[in-house]
């Protein structure tokens, strides 16, 4: 059943891709043009250390199966995600929860990239390069003044791709391997209703009808008029309820299949209702003689009644997002965990 949708054609963000895949889709997006409007301003503000420390900055900080991860990586990707503040002006501790923040992140997403590769899911130059042209159209870029951003802290335009590449390869594997297994059942749409209240309390019922106005020729005999005899012989046949209205009832109903719309309890004739409520839902009605005419009513759907629960539409998508979500962020744990087991992390000094 739908869900949530991960954008395949935009990359992620800096996060770590265990936990963007736990953002709503209109989430994702919204922090994609964020990330994407900043990247000039976000690579001049990487964090450049004095000529004393440059020798370091390649120095390797953490092995992740056959990935390895440089201070640089560590760095670059805490100015990215920390590009409108001042980092260096925080307080240490804070600064040393963000590099083991971001660190965390770098890990998850080399092991997932590693994953990826070994179920043979990749991206190809073609999907880079447009996601690349859609990227600067949409900030009013040309390639030649990223790139001129890029030089200026002698980053230049490959290592820009790359980094592109990576994010699109992550997220077409999480939307392959994580997202398309995800279902939701009615079953368990209707026990979290339950669970948590959300069944519709006030009774209603949504009614079809076939009419015959009591002074048409067909029912001279009333309910035992040769018609209804003929209407439940092709109802018990199988043919649907909504042919047979359009071809035998009189009312503007007939139209639509005899639909009639929802009605709540003690807005119909008596005659009606007292039936409308014994039925079960898809059941016709014996013909039921009212003050206009004779009808055979059909019960679509009910709310309120505990013998035949049910949701309006909006409760329904709103309980599917939920549980989607909840299975989403499952499964992302379940990865996580899977990947610490297969790939092997070593942290160093």
């Amino acid at each position: 059943m739908p869900g949530a949708t991960y954008n395949q054609d935009l990359p992620p963000t800096s996060h770590g891709p265990l936990k963007m895949a736990l953002c709503q889709s209109r989430t994702v997006v919204r922090r994609q043009a964020v990330y994407f409007s900043l990247i000039a301003s976000v690579f001049l503000l990487i964090l450049c250390p004095p000529p004393g420390e440059a020798r370091i900055v390649n120095r390797l900080v953490a092995i992740v199966g056959n990935q390895a991860i440089t201070a640089m990586n560590l760095q670059q990707a805490i100015a990215i995600e920390y590009s409108e503040v001042d980092f260096q002006k925080l307080p240490l501790e804070e600064q040393e929860n963000i590099r083991q923040r971001e660190m965390q992140k770098l890990i998850d997403s080399a092991m997932l990239a590693q994953k990826a590769a070994a179920l043979g899911v990749s991206v190809d130059d073609e999907e880079i390069d447009s996601t690349i042209e859609r990227v600067l159209k949409q900030n009013r870029m040309s390639r030649e003044m990223l790139e001129q951003a890029l030089a200026r802290q002698e980053l230049n335009f490959t290592s820009y791709r790359d980094k592109i590449a990576a994010d699109l390869l992550q997220a077409k594997f999480i939307s392959k391997e994580i997202k398309a297994n995800i279902i939701i059942t009615n079953q368990e749409i209707l026990d979290y209703a339950a669970q948590h209240n959300l069944f519709s309390r006030e009774e209603s019922v949504t009614l079809a009808q076939i009419f015959i106005p009591a002074d048409a020729p067909e029912v001279k005999d009333g309910e035992k008029s040769e018609i209804w005899e003929t209407i439940r012989r092709r109802l018990k046949n199988g043919e649907s309820f909504a042919t047979l209205a359009g071809e035998f009832s009189k009312d503007q109903a007939a139209a639509r299949g005899g639909k009639l719309g929802t009605f709540k309890r003690g807005s119909m004739l008596a005659e009606i209702e007292e039936s409308a409520y014994q039925l079960e839902i898809g059941e016709p009605s014996q013909v039921i003689k009212t003050g206009v005419g004779y009808h055979i009513i059909l019960v679509t759907n009910r709310t309120g009644d505990p013998k035949h629960p049910s949701l309006t539409p909006e409760a329904e998508d709103k309980i599917k997002d939920l549980l989607y979500q909840e299975k989403l962020a499952q499964a992302m744990k379940d990865l996580n965990l899977n990947l610490r087991r297969e790939y092997s992390v070593k942290i160093l000094p």
